[in-house]
């Protein structure tokens, strides 16, 4: 039996990108000793307060279904962290609760792209960015941040690949390059983004990894704010 285009098609001919974690799990499991720089887990567990009041939780009856966007006291929480780390207000009414960032993108593209929608994303990335964008049957389109700028994307870079494009991603900080996109570059992708009347997927899973300088959210930037839709987390923020 054959399998779906969606499926048949999602790695683009290339690999998944994974094979380096694999091989640092089984170096690890082999008893090597090991620095991890592949996805983003944390070397430390969850920390024990939190699983006790999750075991609380289950004991005290929170065992079923959610409501589809999110624990409403939850969707309070993130809002008001939100609101906090953008200066942004936000309500409960702009936030959705997805079962882990990759959701949240691929949640994200389904709202914003139709199949055969190029969708527009920066070189380097997270190794799931192009495979989301073909699992939501979108034409991925890959755009450089060159080291020789700092990793920082070029506005015009992006302009050029715009026309004809329905959305935008980007990631800062960012995964794997670790560059943090200044307020200049940003100002600039909100340009092209209101110039080419793409959405902006904005990948913010990092927002606390900021060792100089504060974090800027595009949401922050002017007339962002009532456009924006995002989830969490990440948040994930939307253009006219």
């Amino acid at each position: 039996m054959k399998a779906s285009n969606r499926i048949s098609t999602l790695l683009g001919g290339g690999s998944d990108g994974w094979e380096v974690f694999l091989r640092a799990r089984q170096m690890i499991a082999d008893g090597a000793d090991v620095t991890e720089l592949t996805i983003g887990e944390h070397d430390i567990r969850t920390a024990a307060p939190v699983l006790q009041d999750m075991h609380r939780a289950a004991l005290g009856g929170h065992t079923g279904y959610a409501a589809i966007p999110g624990i409403s006291a939850l969707r309070d929480a993130v809002a008001a962290r939100m609101t906090q780390r953008t200066g942004v207000p936000t309500k409960r009414e702009n936030v959705l609760i997805t079962p882990g960032g990759q959701s949240a993108l691929f949640a994200a593209h389904m709202a914003v792209i139709d199949p055969g929608d190029t969708a527009l994303y920066i070189d380097p990335y997270y190794a799931t960015y192009p495979g989301t964008l073909r699992g939501v049957s979108a034409v991925p389109k890959a755009i450089a941040a060159r080291a020789e700028n700092a990793f920082q994307p070029r506005a015009a870079d992006i302009a050029a690949a715009a026309p004809g494009a329905r959305s935008l991603m980007i990631n800062s900080p960012n995964n794997p390059t670790g560059v943090v996109y200044s307020s200049a570059t940003l100002e600039g992708i909100a340009q092209v983004c209101f110039d080419h009347d793409l959405w902006l997927i904005s990948d913010e899973v990092y927002d606390t990894q900021i060792w100089e300088g504060e974090h800027l959210s595009p949401r922050a930037l002017p007339d962002m704010a009532e456009r924006a839709h995002w989830f969490a987390a990440p948040c994930r923020k939307a253009m006219r």
